[in-house]
């Protein structure tokens, strides 16, 4: 083993294997005794560093190119951030770094939050804002919604994002939202988000749950009008017009035909707008003075972009006979008839659910029941929907003067149609017809035929009108 003998060090020397540098550590141009070596070497440490007063804190000394030159930094850092400025748990340096800190920036949270349901799909959500606090910035709200739970931050759909109708602090907001489906169970989250330099950032949500309306039924018994509310956008019409008021009966003879009903319209799917307002119009059922005839009132629904009609119902069709039943939405029945060697037939039994009224059958003619429309006049057209417009009964007869012979009338038809006065005998008036149904568009049943004189014959029901929105 070499000991190296250092110049002017005095006795002894240094055992190279006492030394820790290396070459590598020594700078360039430099010779010193370095580990792995017996005799001095030159090292090879080359300084490249850029560094300048400009680049270290002020205060703060280094080195840079010469190790042998110690150099005083000039940065002057003057942040003035505030741990309420920056994000919480994001670090920072502030004041010539000599302090790292903790940023506790959050955003603010709401007071409250709820959701109540206002108009057919419309919800009405309110919230309070958060109170004013230094560190805890707001910008406004975003809302999600799910049918199957609350949805928080990430699930769902988002409905709106805002600060609604008022920013004050602590004050009361609110927003209409408009959902999918009526009759629906939503479950809503609610939280706060504020915009930094960072992006948007998000806080904790709150939950509320709402139910919106179901599907709305009007039903127009009267002319009127109305407007459509919010949270609607569709609507399915149905009218019925008035019925015809049948004809009086006769002194000791034929009966008389019942009057058809008012017909009936439908409109499905019709596009409707909150604010429109539609127009109503109820027909009148037929009405005149004894032994008269008269047609039933149209019935309409007008709105900005439909009208939808329905005629009255005809009293006897006099193309034929008076004793044959009347058109319109079902037919009124044909008149009771002589058979030779019989007493009377019945009156004809008034048409249902847009039928012909019944035909009588006599020896010497048939009178006719009238011809009602040919489709349903169930509610909306529907198979299962309420009946409406149903025709009257033709009347009975009786076989004249001093005659103990008469027959009754027939049924009115099912949906309000009036039944048909029975005939009468010796000295004693027919019986009236029975009115049809308010509100039906049943056609007035048939006067009954007496030989002490006739009964009169029943007048129209008036019609009505249907909206459903949804």
């Amino acid at each position: 083993m070499s000991v190296i003998n250092m110049t002017g060090t005095g006795a002894g020397g240094i055992d190279p294997d006492e030394l820790t540098a290396h070459q590598k550590d020594v700078v360039k141009g430099k010779i010193a005794g370095v580990s792995g070596f017996d005799e001095p070497v030159e090292g090879t440490l080359e300084l490249t560093g850029n560094t300048d007063e400009s680049d270290v804190v002020s205060g703060k000394t280094f080195y840079s190119d010469n190790p042998y030159l110690r150099k005083t930094g000039s940065l002057s850092l003057t942040g003035n951030a505030q741990i309420g400025h920056v994000l919480a748990g994001e670090t920072f340096y502030t004041n010539n770094c000599k302090t790292k800190l903790t940023g506790t920036m959050t955003v603010n949270s709401l007071l409250s939050f709820s959701v109540a349901a206002y108009s057919g799909r419309r919800v009405l959500a309110k919230w309070q804002n958060p109170n004013q606090a230094a560190g805890k910035p707001f910008s406004g709200v975003i809302i999600r919604y799910s049918t199957s739970g609350y949805p928080g931050v990430t699930g769902g759909t988002q409905v709106y994002k805002g600060a609604g109708n008022n920013t004050a602090a602590g004050g009361w907001s609110q927003t209409y939202l408009d959902m999918p489906a009526l009759n629906t169970t939503y479950y809503f989250s609610c939280y706060p988000y504020m915009i930094c330099s960072a992006g948007e950032k998000t806080g904790t949500a709150l939950n509320a749950v709402a139910i919106t309306s179901a599907v709305i039924n009007i039903t127009f018994t009267s002319s009127g009008s109305y407007t459509i509310s919010a949270g609607y956008t569709k609507a399915d019409l149905f009218v019925v017009g008035g019925g015809g008021k049948a004809w009086s009966g006769n002194t000791g003879a034929y009966g008389v035909g019942g009057a058809g009903s008012g017909r009936t319209a439908t409109k499905i799917g019709l596009a409707i707008s909150v604010g429109q307002k539609a127009t109503i119009t109820i027909g009148a059922g037929g009405t005149t003075a004894s032994n008269k005839v008269a047609s039933g009132g149209t019935t309409s629904v007008v709105f900005p972009n439909l009208t939808l009609s329905a005629l009255g119902g005809d009293s006897q069709n006099f193309s034929e006979s008076y004793t044959s039943g009347g058109g319109g939405g079902s037919g009124g029945g044909g008149a009771s008839y002589y058979r030779y060697g019989h007493q009377y037939d019945p009156g004809g039994v008034g048409g249902t659910n847009g039928g012909n009224g019944a035909n009588v059958t006599g020896n010497y003619a048939t009178t006719l029941g009238g011809k009602g429309q040919g489709t349903t006049t169930r509610a909306f057209g529907s198979s299962s929907g309420t009946l409406y417009a149903g025709g009257g009964g033709g009347s009975g007869g009786c076989s004249g003067a001093y005659s103990y012979t008469f027959s009754n009338g027939g049924a009115g038809g099912a949906g309000g149609g009036g039944r048909g006065g029975n005939g009468a005998g010796y000295n004693h008036r027919g019986e009236n017809g029975v009115a049809g149904a308010a509100n039906t568009g049943g056609g007035g049943g048939g006067g009954g035929s007496g030989d002490g004189g006739r009964g009169d014959g029943g007048n129209g029901g008036s019609g009505i009108a249907l909206i459903k929105l949804y």
